[in-house]
């Protein structure tokens, strides 16, 4: 049952990610100016950030383990059908279906883990998001394949293959009955308790900064740096691969008493080295993308354990909750980098970024942990 809600989370990360070594040939395909380049990823979000809480619903209706099943195949199909049409708008429509089912897979998948292991949120949250880690690197790694048989199979094809996981998921773990059904009711009360919303308002800018770099990097090497739709995927997948030891060093949560400090400079230290990307003509890359993707998944996956410890009995609610929060605020950096960078230079864009999402953190300072 772990190994398949993992394969699930690899699956999933994997297809919001396959999209970005793509996104300028997309764009250039449906004509769709550098300004709006963050709009693509941003109605991904928008939709995923909008169906969080309402993914409840469907919850407490089919369970937990059913919803995170019919999520991975919505998010699927919707790149199963983008290459359909380049156009602008069957674009943006298909990425939205694509975030409603994302938004069906996030709560309800964590919240089995956590009711698997209810004694290790540390390390559930740790390997949750190192799958994701390792399905996003995947995701970026696609160039490859967009290089080699285009973009449209591409894309299709690791659609697809999420399509073949939700299948497998659903035949294997169906009859499964954890922690992680809930209701959109308890995660809109829990809207009103101010130690998880303001920790999820602090961590905002943490969590939106790492996807607008995910999504919108390859972009940067693409169209300023020269590089290939191949290398580029290849470079910004070292973000991700970061991630992976960082979200095993989550582990720590569990056993340290000064989490709240931990929690602070991990997430301060994953945004603040977005300022050094577009400096020495890109010579930083490489090392910021290390830094940035370690401590933003130890940061990340800490606070998710944080949730579970302050509501334990309803962490799949408070998940929701928090991703919505979350995204409502983060996604708006990708339009906010492509418009800076388009307007000014994607130098002025990343300094904005980097410097931008860590004044959240200070909302941090009254918070008890």
């Amino acid at each position: 049952m772990l190994s398949l809600v993992l394969l699930g989370r690899f699956v999933y990360s994997l297809n919001w990610f396959i999209i970005s070594p793509a996104l300028p040939d997309i764009a250039s395909a449906g004509r769709i100016p550098l300004w709006a380049l963050g709009l693509i990823p941003f109605a991904f979000f928008l939709s995923t950030g909008a169906f969080q809480i309402p993914s409840g619903a469907l919850s407490g209706r089919l369970g937990a383990v059913r919803t995170y099943v019919i999520g991975l195949a919505v998010l699927s199909a919707g790149n199963v059908l983008l290459p359909l049409d380049p156009s602008a708008a069957w674009v943006m429509l298909t990425r939205v279906v694509s975030g409603v089912g994302s938004a069906f897979f996030f709560a309800s998948a964590a919240g089995v883990l956590l009711g698997l292991y209810p004694e290790r949120p540390g390390l559930m949250m740790g390997l949750y998001n190192t799958a994701f880690g390792l399905g996003g690197a995947g995701g970026l790694l696609w160039g490859t394949v967009h290089q080699a048989i285009g973009w449209q199979a591409g894309v299709a094809l690791g659609g697809l293959l999420g399509m073949a996981v939700a299948a497998v998921n659903y035949g294997f773990v169906r009859g499964v009955d954890v922690k992680g059904r809930y209701s959109a009711r308890d995660a809109v009360k829990m809207l009103g308790d101010r130690g998880l919303v303001v920790p999820a308002l602090a961590f905002a800018g943490t969590w939106g900064s790492y996807f607008a770099v995910g999504q919108l990097l390859p972009a940067y090497q693409q169209t300023v740096l020269g590089s290939g739709v191949a290398r580029s995927g290849l470079e910004t997948s070292l973000l991700l691969f970061s991630s992976i030891v960082g979200g095993l060093s989550s582990a720590v949560y569990d056993r340290t008493g000064r989490r709240k400090l931990l929690m602070l400079s991990a997430g301060a230290l994953a945004v603040l080295p977005i300022v050094l990307i577009g400096a020495m003509g890109g010579a930083l890359i490489l090392p910021s993308l290390v830094a940035m993707g370690f401590f933003n998944e130890m940061a990340i996956s800490m606070f998710y354990a944080f949730v579970n410890d302050r509501v334990p009995s309803g962490a799949a609610a408070a998940l929701a909750m928090i991703n919505t929060v979350q995204i409502t605020l983060g996604m708006l950096f990708f339009p906010v980098l492509s418009f800076t960078s388009a307007v000014f230079s994607w130098e002025v864009g990343w300094a904005v970024l980097g410097v931008g999402s860590a004044l959240p953190l200070l909302l941090m300072a009254r918070v008890k942990v």
